[in-house]
C-alpha cells in the first residue's frame, strides 16, 4: 500500500473510533455502566489471549479459569503496573478477573512473582522507546520504528527465527491495551490488543516486508475495537428484547454482561462476580440457556455464550 493511501485508511479508522468514543462510549445513557464494564472485560479477555500467543503459553485459554494461574496474575500484575489510568473501566476489569478467578496456589506465586520480576524491567525499556520524541507521528511509521529498534540480535546460534522466542513483543502489546497514547494511534485512544506479532522480530526480514505487516496489522486492531465498542449495545439490546418487564432487582442483565463479557462462566464464577449464591448463579445461567443466549453441554461444564453478533464498518 502507498504511504499516502495508509495513512488515509488509518486516519479513516481513527475518526470513526473517536466518534464511537465520543457519541456512543461517552454518554451514560446509550452505553450504560454494565456496558462499559463488559467492554473492558472483553478487552482484557482480547489481551489475554494475544499476551499467550506472544509467549507461547499453550493452557489457560479462559482468564477466570483455573489453569496457568501464574501467568495469567502475572499478566494481570503487569498489566494493571503500566496502565495510563488507574481508575479506568480496564483497572476494573482487572479487579472482576482477580474477585472471579481461582486464587492460585503458593508455589504459583512465587511463580508468578519471579515474571513480574523479570517483565517489569522489559516493560519500563519498551515503553522508554515508544515514548521518544524522536518517532514518527504516523502510527505505522512509529510503530515500525518502535520494532527495529527493538530487535535486540542478528539471531540465535545461527537461526534468525529463533530470536522470536525472545522478542518484546508481549510487551508492545500490553502498552498497546494500557497506554495506547504512546503508538499515536488517536486523540482519545481506546486499547487496541494486537498491534504487533512475533514474526515481525523476525532478523531475516527487510523493511519493506514489515512495514507491510504493520499496516495489516494496525489497521486489523483497530478494526477490531471499533466492532467491539459497536457490539455490547447489541448484545444489551438482543437481551432487552428478549427479556422484557423483567423486575427491577432482577440480575439477569448483569449475569448477561457478564457471560458476553467472559464468553463463559461457571455458576461458581458468576456466584464470585455478582455476589450470589452458588444455587442463584446456576439458575440466572440456566435463564440465559432458556432464553438461547447461553449454551451448556455437561454438569461439568462452564456456560459459554451462545450469541454472536457480527459487526462490521467497510471503508467508504
Amino acid at each position: 500500500m502507498p504511504p499516502i493511501a495508509h495513512m488515509n485508511t488509518i486516519a479513516f479508522r481513527q475518526g470513526q473510533i473517536d466518534a464511537l468514543a465520543r457519541t456512543l462510549l461517552a454518554s451514560p445513557a446509550l452505553y450504560s455502566a454494565e456496558m462499559r464494564h463488559c467492554l473492558a472485560l472483553r478487552t482484557l479477555v482480547r489481551a489475554w489471549s494475544q499476551y499467550r500467543e506472544d509467549r507461547a503459553i499453550v493452557t489457560g485459554a479462559s482468564v477466570i479459569g483455573a489453569e496457568c494461574a501464574a501467568q495469567r496474575d502475572a499478566f494481570l500484575t503487569l498489566l494493571a503496573a503500566v496502565l495510563a489510568d488507574r481508575r479506568s473501566d480496564l483497572a476494573g476489569a482487572i479487579q472482576r478477573v482477580r474477585q472471579i478467578a481461582i486464587r492460585p496456589l503458593a508455589n504459583e506465586a512465587a511463580e508468578t512473582a519471579a515474571i513480574v520480576d523479570a517483565g517489569t524491567a522489559e516493560l519500563a525499556a519498551v515503553r522508554e522507546v515508544a515514548a521518544s520524541p524522536k518517532l514518527p507521528s504516523d502510527p505505522a511509521a512509529r510503530l515500525l520504528t518502535i520494532v527495529r529498534v527493538l530487535r535486540r540480535s542478528a539471531d540465535v546460534e545461527g537461526d534468525a527465527v529463533s530470536v522470536t522466542a525472545t522478542s518484546p513483543c508481549w510487551a508492545v502489546n500490553l502498552l498497546a491495551v494500557a497506554d495506547p497514547a504512546l503508538f499515536g494511534l488517536s486523540p482519545d485512544p481506546l486499547p487496541c490488543p494486537g498491534l504487533v506479532r512475533r514474526r515481525l522480530f523476525r532478523a531475516d526480514r527487510d523493511v519493506d516486508r514489515d512495514r507491510d505487516d504493520i499496516i495489516e496489522l494496525l489497521l486489523e486492531a483497530l478494526q477490531e475495537t471499533l466492532c467491539e465498542v459497536a457490539r455490547v449495545p447489541r448484545a444489551a439490546g438482543a437481551f432487552g428484547e428478549a427479556f422484557p418487564g423483567l423486575r427491577v432487582n432482577s440480575r439477569l442483565f448483569e449475569a448477561w454482561m457478564l457471560l458476553f463479557g467472559f464468553g463463559a462462566m461457571t455458576p461458581a464464577q458468576l456466584a464470585r462476580a455478582l455476589p450470589c449464591t452458588k444455587t442463584g448463579a446456576g439458575k440466572l445461567l440456566s435463564n440465559l440457556k432458556d432464553g438461547h443466549f447461553a449454551a451448556h453441554h455437561g454438569s461439568h461444564e462452564p456456560f459459554g455464550c451462545a450469541v454472536s453478533f457480527p459487526t462490521a464498518f467497510p471503508m467508504v
